[in-house]
């Protein structure tokens, strides 16, 4: 996805409200058409033609406080990394994949790598 800038936003705006013609509009700007009716619509509903902040779904891609996170895994007995995921959630409040308690737990030194 491509960013533009608000300064060609508002030229863009600017330039559609005075035409009224979008396809010409669009051609003068090179931007695609879709783009020109999110800013019209996100004009309308914001009145503002700075972009929406992202909404990220899906879990993070990091333990947010590894101190906290290492008094857990101290306190918390477990015979896999697995057994860590359930109790993790209850006590931070967010889901966290294998993958990320594996990272986090070699953050913190809890896990040596073998030697071969």
């Amino acid at each position: 996805m491509r960013a533009y800038s608000l300064d060609l936003r508002k030229k863009v705006m600017t330039a559609y409200l005075q035409t009224k013609h979008k396809s010409k509009v669009c051609q003068q700007f090179n931007i695609a058409r879709s783009t020109l009716d999110e800013w019209i619509s996100l004009e309308k509903n914001t009145k503002d033609l700075k972009p929406l902040p992202a909404v990220r779904n899906g879990r993070p891609f990091t333990i947010k406080d590894l101190k906290s996170f290492e008094e857990f895994v101290d306190s918390t007995p477990y015979k896999r990394i697995q057994d860590l995921l359930e109790p993790f959630e209850q006590k931070f409040g967010y889901k966290i994949s294998y993958s990320i308690l594996w990272r986090g737990l070699s953050k913190i030194g809890r896990i040596k790598k073998q030697n071969s």
